[in-house]
């Protein structure tokens, strides 16, 4: 969707006022937990009826925004990749609604990138009580670790990793509910029941489905899927985690094509060290090309992926920190039947906690004939 100078102005406006909105909330939260005479007890029981308290006590703003560079064996480009507003308003301690606006390639210099409105999120959330919460509406599928948490200043590199673009389609939200359920032990669970992916069949070539491509518009709701994950973090510096999903049909075609995605990832680190780890695989079922093509499916129904990234990070007095990193994918899907294996190193840059500067390096051996590439990348984020 392209937007004409007037829409420009009407976005630009409505983000300072979110902004000032968001500076007027803070200072009143700064003053409230400044208070040493207050105890959280009581900011609890004074959410608790929010009708006594004002209007912007309840309101939460935020947002997070990146610029990237990308050049080497590709056409030189810069994108001002996205531009996301956060608006959350809580109705009691019980009760709050979420959303979050996104706003992509505001800027680009490549003439077939156009500005897109989005909606990323946009649910209710109820707390049931003893750690049970409830959420319906558009939110992110819980699979995987960047589909949830992608803000530019939480991960290394200035692209997301491509198992978890390609492979699982982040970002990627849904409509529906979701169940989840939170254990002092550190476990969580959450089961969803939410609108599933829908592959076109211009989506797909002789050797599978795009199901990047599957991700569904706001003004389109076909399929049902059904979504399970755990996740511990019971144990200091390891998170894991694995989840799977079931469809009963992916594509538009003649025939059906029911799927099954599988998950599994793992986060561990100690002091500057970390380590995270992902892999991913997709089955979808059916004797023929999903969306009823002619070639016969054998082989080309599987696309999987997986990722390693060993990283370490300094952090200074003054709040600076450096962190660098490598990481090495493979993956197989519709683009890369035989697999295709990348490499990635580089850096990261926090000159404050909630910023960003990144630059990597990145080596893919193509597959299918195509030319072995090198990529440099540039990214500069921020997060609030």
């Amino acid at each position: 969707m392209k937007l004409n100078k007037q829409s420009t102005l009407t976005a630009s406006v409505t983000i300072c006022l979110a902004v000032g909105q968001l500076l007027q909330a803070q200072t009143f939260r700064d003053r409230l937990a400044g208070d040493e005479a207050t105890a959280a007890s009581d900011i609890d029981a004074s959410f608790a009826s929010p009708k006594e308290q004002a209007w912007y006590d309840r309101f939460s703003f935020g947002s997070y925004g990146e610029a990237h560079f990308n050049s080497g064996d590709v056409d030189d480009k810069f994108d001002i990749h996205r531009l996301v507003l956060f608006t959350a308003y809580e109705f009691n301690h019980r009760s709050r609604f979420v959303s979050e606006l996104e706003l992509e390639h505001l800027y680009s210099n490549d003439p077939g990138t156009d500005i897109e409105w989005e909606l990323e999120q946009a649910y209710f959330e109820l707390d049931l009580g003893n750690n049970y919460h409830l959420q319906t509406g558009a939110f992110l599928v819980p699979l995987g670790i960047t589909n949830e948490i992608h803000e530019p200043n939480t991960f290394y590199g200035v692209e997301r990793n491509r198992i978890e673009t390609e492979i699982i389609p982040s970002t990627w939200t849904e409509y529906g509910f979701l169940l989840r359920k939170n254990y002092d032990s550190g476990l969580q669970w959450d089961i969803a029941v939410h609108r599933g992916l829908e592959v076109d069949r211009d989506d797909i070539n002789l050797n599978g489905p795009d199901l990047r491509e599957g991700r569904q518009k706001a003004d389109s709701f076909r399929g049902a899927a059904t979504t399970a994950r755990v996740r511990y973090t019971g144990i200091s510096g390891l998170e894991l985690g694995a989840g799977i999903q079931y469809q009963d049909d992916i594509s538009r075609g003649a025939e059906d094509n029911s799927a099954v995605l599988t998950t599994g990832h793992f986060i561990y680190t100690d002091g500057g060290f970390g380590l995270r780890g992902l892999v991913a695989n997709w089955d979808i079922s059916g004797d023929t090309a999903v969306g009823g093509g002619t070639v016969n499916g054998t082989g080309i129904d599987t696309q999987y992926g997986g990722y390693i990234e060993p990283s370490y990070k300094w952090t200074f007095g003054n709040g600076m920190a450096l962190g660098v990193f490598t990481r090495a994918l493979y993956w197989e899907n519709e683009d890369a039947p035989d697999g295709q294996v990348e490499f990635q190193t580089g850096f990261n840059f926090w000159p404050t906690e909630n910023t960003v500067v990144k630059v990597d390096w990145l080596h893919e051996d193509r597959t299918k004939g195509n030319a072995n590439r090198d990529v440099f990348n540039f990214g500069v984020g921020y997060a609030f």
